[in-house]
């Protein structure tokens, strides 16, 4: 694919978004559960911390950052902001596969843009800014109320790093996804990949011990769902680390985008439609 295909592209997504917001429009339930979900997941995990923090007044993890009550209520609020992200702007990786075993990409096949890029702008799931919102109210409330200190810098930096981890974390499963050309349906895969993540986004994973750092910072990079976009923003570790951590995203971002081309073109090549 050329340079000129992937910027033609891109200038679809605008159109994919209005869409988006227009099918979620016309179902506010689906805006009222968002809401009402993420505003309790919110509540129950401020209470955990609470608990652990009475038990615990400071965690440490490993190196200078030290966890306080109210960076861990931030780092709850950051959590909700990167799945409202995630949401929004990468539901159709969770489809990948099931284009590939049950629905067909045929008809995905015959347009302009790509069909692996289709198959993800198509999914797009407008409820997600609902969790980036209230995620957002969250990360004002605890600036607020334990007084913490972000400039805009640091909050610039911390989202550039929480928005290239992601798509490193995605993109990876995107990959994951694409091994439904070789082995079928992989929906157990999945499973495992979203527990990872859903076990350890909303805990201060430097805490952890090392051999479990190594592994959610270079190989399922969860770390940059809420961790080191939070000691980012709140300044908790040095600049020169925090470009450390961006770098790393970047390579990661690189890696799997190239492992993703090479998985979906091959998987095209052994495709046999549905039914067929």
């Amino acid at each position: 694919m050329s340079f000129g295909d992937i910027l033609r592209q891109l200038r679809l997504i605008p159109d994919y978004l209005r869409l988006s917001v227009l099918r979620i429009a016309e179902n506010k339930i689906q805006i009222f559960g968002a809401f009402f979900s993420t505003s309790i997941n919110l509540a129950m995990y401020v209470l955990f911390w609470s608990v652990i923090t009475y038990q615990i007044p400071i965690l440490t993890g490993f190196g200078w950052v030290v966890w306080g009550r109210g960076e861990l209520t931030f780092l709850i609020g950051m959590t909700e902001v990167a799945w409202g992200f995630g949401a929004f702007f990468w539901m159709g990786i969770w489809e990948i596969h099931l284009y590939i075993t049950d629905i067909g990409i045929e008809t995905f096949q015959i347009r302009p843009a790509g069909s692996l890029f289709q198959i993800l702008m198509t999914s797009f799931w407008a409820g997600g800014l609902v969790q980036v919102a209230v995620g957002g109210v969250m990360l004002g409330l605890s600036v607020f109320t334990f007084g913490l200190v972000v400039t805009p810098f640091s909050l610039g930096l911390g989202l550039t790093a929480l928005l290239l981890g992601q798509a490193a974390l995605y993109l990876l499963w995107a990959c994951l996804c694409c091994l439904a050309f070789w082995i079928g349906r992989n929906q157990g895969v999945i499973q495992i990949s979203d527990a990872l993540e859903y076990n350890f986004a909303r805990m201060p994973i430097d805490i952890m011990p090392i051999g479990v750092q190594f592994f959610l910072l270079f190989v399922f990079p969860v770390i940059f769902i809420s961790t080191v976009p939070t000691m980012i923003i709140l300044n908790l570790i040095p600049l020169n680390f925090a470009l450390l951590y961006i770098g790393i995203a970047v390579l990661l971002v690189v890696l799997w985008l190239f492992m993703l081309g090479i998985t979906w073109s091959r998987g095209l090549k052994r495709y046999q439609p549905v039914g067929g």
